[in-house]
């Protein structure tokens, strides 16, 4: 299993900016990022947009109500 350096930002829409979540784990061991990520999210899993990096990170950004976005960086 890969192990990734996890960031969780939620979008307010009232300041234009993406607020970081201090509370989420900030590290997860997986082989299928798309499957964590279905566990985190409580209801269907909703539409996104994922980029990928040459560096290897890659950012998920879930088209949620309030739109979420998660930034996996292999560590």
């Amino acid at each position: 299993m890969k192990k990734y350096e996890v960031f969780r930002e939620i979008y307010n829409p009232c300041a234009g900016v993406y607020i970081f979540d201090a509370n989420f784990p900030s590290e997860v061991e997986t082989d299928d990022i798309e499957n964590s990520l279905r566990s985190w999210v409580p209801v269907d899993f909703p539409e996104y947009v994922k980029e990928v990096f040459s560096d290897g990170t890659i950012i998920y950004l879930l088209k949620l109500p309030r739109m979420e976005r998660y930034t996996f960086s292999e560590i």
